[in-house]
């Protein structure tokens, strides 16, 4: 199991801490500050930290896609944990959305992880990554589940499981270019093409 150490701070004597003695109540809290700054984007956005003592840190690949769009579908999850412990998902429906099956394979991957985990997401999906990077997600949600224009949001039942999913989960969101030679990702792709070819 992986705890974050205490800052240095927390070794001050009590006449550098302003006189107020030895607290070994300190030694077990993590400076927050530190890790929150740690666990940003590279585009400075920070998703769903929860300052805890994380179980494990894990890489999920995630991926969807559907034969037509509407048509047969499949998502696919790769989960990787800091063992090396290679965990994939797959599934699918007979007529679906590409997009739904992008939400999917993230819903799915995330119900595979403890609250204490600490995930980094894959995604060649803006749809999913925006969302979330971007805020669609929160102005979503104070417009009623509305868009700008007035129209409600598509695939409602879906965000609002993995809206509460990541409320719950230290999750942050990477975007990857698809079939750009990302390992990884190209093998998300395959298993979920595979995967829809199964439900035409």
């Amino acid at each position: 199991m992986r705890r974050w150490g205490r800052s240095s701070a927390g070794r001050a004597s009590g006449s550098q801490s302003g006189g107020r003695g030895f607290n070994p109540l300190r030694l077990h809290q993590p400076n927050f500050e530190i890790l929150a700054r740690s666990f940003r984007n590279h585009d400075n956005s920070f998703l769903a930290f929860k300052g805890k003592i994380f179980m494990r840190e894990l890489k999920i690949y995630t991926d969807g896609s559907c034969l037509g769009n509407p048509g047969a579908g499949g998502y696919a999850a790769i989960l990787i944990d800091d063992g090396g412990k290679v965990e994939e998902i797959c599934g699918g429906e007979s007529y679906t959305t590409n997009n739904r099956m992008e939400l999917t394979a993230a819903i799915v991957a995330l119900k595979k992880i403890s609250q204490d985990d600490v995930a980094e997401i894959f995604t060649d999906s803006t749809y999913l990554r925006n969302a979330f990077t971007q805020n669609w997600l929160a102005n979503w949600k104070r417009r009623g589940w509305r868009l700008s224009d007035g129209k409600s949001v598509k695939n409602q039942d879906l965000w609002r499981e993995l809206d509460e999913l990541i409320s719950t989960r230290n999750v942050k969101f990477n975007w990857v270019r698809g079939h750009a030679g990302d390992s990884l990702n190209e093998r998300c792709d395959k298993l979920a093409r595979d995967t829809a070819k199964k439900f035409q």
